[in-house]
């Protein structure tokens, strides 16, 4: 299902298998970003590949409705600015994880802090779960001050969070997951 995004250029629609040359565009565009999104990806193997097995195993979990992952896009041009979604890997005992990246040249323009509420403003009226994951790198700079941005507008205290311990790329890294309820989100 598309999540149009009101007053915006944007689109979100479901993630398929005609995103993966959009998405290798946005990993070269700053291949460090990579890791923060996706610290699944083994960076000692070709990309490429394990970027093809996600997207089509993505593809199928979302058709299945096992999971929501959206390609987020611009409406106009349709070029792949992102990804953003939630599924069940969850790290605190939550019901969902919520994740997203936004590729270089979008970053600091907006994107998330207006995608964000509307993907869990959708999350609350077609999901039966009831409390939701965002885990980040506290040295994401950018991504924590997103997430924090979101638990102040849905009036939650930024500094409540559970310490995630998480491996990437064979080394042991410390998250913040922050968990919230998805019920009457932003009040409504």
């Amino acid at each position: 299902m598309n999540i149009n995004i009101d007053n915006s250029e944007l689109i979100l629609k479901p993630i398929e298998s005609s995103d993966i040359d959009g998405i290798m565009i946005a990993i070269n565009e700053k291949p460090e970003d990579l890791i923060n999104a996706m610290p699944w990806i083994k960076i000692n193997r070709k990309i490429k590949p394990q970027i093809i097995n996600f997207v089509l195993e993505s593809e199928i979990q979302s058709n299945n409705g096992e999971i929501n992952l959206w390609s987020i896009k611009q409406n106009r041009t349709n070029e792949l600015i992102g990804l953003i979604g939630v599924d069940t890997m969850t790290h605190q005992g939550g019901d969902l994880n919520f994740g997203y990246w936004v590729k270089y040249s979008f970053q600091k323009k907006g994107v998330a802090t207006i995608i964000i509420p509307e993907v869990l403003r959708w999350l609350s009226k077609f999901h039966e779960s009831k409390i939701l994951e965002i885990t980040v790198n506290p040295e994401n700079i950018s991504g924590l001050a997103t997430c924090k941005h979101i638990i102040r507008k849905i009036k939650l205290d930024e500094d409540k969070f559970e310490e995630t311990i998480l491996e990437h790329q064979n080394r042991k890294v410390l998250y913040h997951t922050y968990m919230f309820p998805l019920e009457n989100i932003f009040g409504e």
